[in-house]
């Protein structure tokens, strides 16, 4: 059973700027990776992207979550299609998928390898994964550890284990950078003077959350151009590489012998 609590600070989550804004980059993400295509399949693997609210006919979403509360919340919200799973063990089959949006899954996993390697099983040959992760470990903090996180990421270590398990990646870039020098200082400050875990969660005001998607959305039409060199998120686009059968190329004299056969006796 659900308490009032556990769905008030889910409501607090999906309006926060981070949300709003990630869901933009989600679904930004999934319409140029679905450009051209009549019939799609999508994953959204945490439930961000709120893919289910646009008017589609060709586009089937599946919300994938393994917290029953959070899928029980976004169906309370309108959403569809909804899968209680694992991200490591995903009960789907291979090469089902045309675009997968991760917002901010892997880092509470045990092992995000299988976690990537299940994602590219699931993911037809060439399509799409757009990932966000929280990013550089020495941002580290209470609210991580509040949250469940197991990890951050900097955008080498995140290349390097999307190559491991597959992928090729696209783009790997920084986000957020509007908020990377307040969040090092709110660190520094806070291992200084105090080691307490924040028991209340700073809400900004509505006009500071405002301000804060309007910078976020500058920060996401400059990453079409450039990889931002900081950030508190990283943001990532790999693909599944497609099979292409291999072509032998056979020499010219080899050629040359194999049409006509070698010359045999008289008798």
């Amino acid at each position: 059973m659900y308490t009032p609590f556990e769905f008030e600070a889910l409501r607090r989550e999906t309006a926060s700027w981070w949300y709003v804004a990630r869901r933009k980059l989600f679904r930004e993400a999934v319409a140029q990776a679905l450009r051209g295509k009549r019939e799609a399949h999508v994953l959204d693997l945490g439930c961000t992207a709120e893919l289910a609210s646009a008017d589609s006919q060709h586009v089937r979403v599946l919300n994938a979550h393994a917290a029953l509360p959070v899928l029980a919340f976004h169906q309370m919200q309108g959403l569809h299609d909804f899968l209680c799973t694992e991200p490591e063990e995903l009960g789907l089959a291979s090469n089902s998928f045309d675009v997968i949006v991760a917002g901010d899954i892997l880092q509470t996993v045990s092992d995000d390898l299988s976690s990537l390697r299940e994602m590219r099983r699931v993911l037809k040959d060439g399509a799409t994964l757009c990932l966000t992760v929280p990013a550089y470990p020495l941002l580290w903090g209470e609210k991580d550890e509040a949250r469940g996180h197991r990890r951050r990421y900097t955008a080498t270590e995140l290349r390097r284990k999307l190559n491991n398990a597959g992928f090729e990646v696209t783009r790997v870039s920084y986000l957020v950078a509007s908020g990377f020098f307040p969040a090092m200082i709110e660190r520094i400050g806070k291992n200084i003077f105090s080691k307490s875990i924040d028991r209340h969660r700073q809400v900004l005001p509505r006009t500071g959350s405002a301000a804060m998607v309007l910078l976020l959305d500058v920060e996401r039409h400059l990453i079409r151009y450039i990889n931002l060199p900081f950030g508190t998120r990283v943001v990532c686009w790999a693909r599944k590489p497609a099979l292409v059968a291999e072509r032998v190329t056979v020499p010219l004299w080899e050629r040359q012998w194999a049409t006509r056969p070698l010359p045999q006796g008289s008798s």
